[in-house]
C-alpha cells in the first residue's frame, strides 16, 4: 500500500495533531512533519511532556524559550528560512530532553496563525511499546483537531510487566489481563478502546486515529489487521492504520470506520 501518511490521514488543511500512546510517537511526529513540510505546509513540532532534543535529521532548528510571545516572534523569523522546526520551553542537559509547553500554550501558538500544522507529542511512555494512562494523562491541547493513538505491535507475545508495558498494573486493572500473562490481541484492543475514548473526551477532536506501529513483517501486519477487526465497531475511532515507520512507504493497511468531516474546522 504505497501511500504517504499525510494522505492516509487526510491532512489537507490545518490544525493541531496530538500524538499519544506508546511505541513510536516521536518517529511518527517527525515523519508527519517532513511529509507536511515537503508538501509546502508550515509545521511546528513540540510537546506537552518531554522529548529528547531533536537531532538535525528530525528538525533543522529548535527554538527554546519560556515565553510564548517570544516563541511566536522567533517563529515568524524562522519561517522565512524553514517550513518546519521545533520549539520547547526549556532544555535539560542532564537528561538531554526538551521540556514542552502547557496545553493552553499550544492553543495560543495555534491561534497566532503562523503554522498550518502544530504536531504535539502529548504523552510519555518511557520508551515502552504500550501503556495505560494515569489520571493526569494524556496531556492534550483542547484545540486538538486530529488525535493519533500509537501502539507498538511488538508488545504482543510479551509478558504484562513493566519491562514491556508502561504502568503494567493499571493496564491489568483496565483490561483484566493478569500481570505476567502474555499480551494478546484482545488485551491490546481493549487498552486502545479505553485510551482513545479517554483522550477524545479531553479535546473533542474532529478525527481519532489508531496507529498500529511496528508491523515489520507479514505476521505483525496480520496481527495489526486482526486488532483492527476487533475495534471495527468502536464509535470513537475514524481510522485504524497498520504501519511500519522504518519503511519508505509505512502504511500497510487502513481500516476506515467513519467518514472524516472537515466542514467543522474552526482554526
Amino acid at each position: 500500500m504505497k501511500a504517504r501518511l499525510i494522505d492516509t490521514l487526510q491532512l489537507t488543511d490545518k490544525g493541531i495533531i496530538s500524538i499519544i500512546g506508546a511505541g513510536g510517537k516521536t518517529s511518527l511526529m517527525f515523519r508527519l512533519a517532513k511529509e507536511l513540510a515537503d508538501s509546502g505546509k508550515s509545521v511546528l513540532t513540540t510537546t506537552t511532556t518531554k522529548i529528547f532534543m531533536p537531532g538535525p535529521s528530525q528538525s533543522p532548528f529548535t527554538i527554546i524559550d519560556s515565553s510564548i510571545e517570544e516563541i511566536i516572534k522567533k517563529s515568524a523569523s524562522r519561517l522565512k528560512q524553514f517550513l518546519h522546526f521545533s520549539a520547547g520551553k526549556k532544555y535539560d542537559p542532564a537528561t538531554g530532553k526538551l521540556i514542552g509547553f502547557a496545553p493552553d500554550n499550544i492553543d495560543q501558538l495555534c491561534r497566532a496563525g503562523l503554522f498550518d500544522w502544530i504536531i504535539v507529542e502529548a504523552d510519555g511512555a518511557r520508551q515502552k511499546p504500550i501503556k495505560a494512562t494515569a489520571s493526569h494523562e494524556p496531556v492534550v491541547p483542547k484545540d486538538t483537531t486530529h488525535l493519533i493513538l500509537v501502539t507498538g505491535l511488538d508488545a504482543l507475545g510479551k509478558p504484562l510487566n513493566e519491562t514491556h508495558v508502561h504502568r503494567a498494573t493499571l493496564f491489568s486493572q483496565n483490561t483484566g489481563l493478569p500481570l505476567e500473562e502474555i499480551m494478546d490481541k484482545r488485551a491490546m484492543a481493549a487498552c486502545i478502546a479505553i485510551e482513545i475514548k479517554k483522550a477524545g473526551n479531553l479535546c473533542r477532536p474532529l478525527s481519532n486515529f489508531v496507529f498500529l506501529n511496528k508491523a515489520d513483517n507479514f505476521d505483525t501486519i496480520s496481527l495489526g489487521q486482526k486488532i483492527a477487526e476487533l475495534l471495527k465497531t468502536n464509535k470513537s475511532i475514524h481510522r485504524i492504520i497498520t504501519a511500519s515507520l522504518v519503511d519508505a512507504f509505512p502504511v500497510k493497511s487502513c481500516l476506515i470506520l467513519k467518514k472524516l468531516n472537515f466542514r467543522s474546522w474552526r482554526i
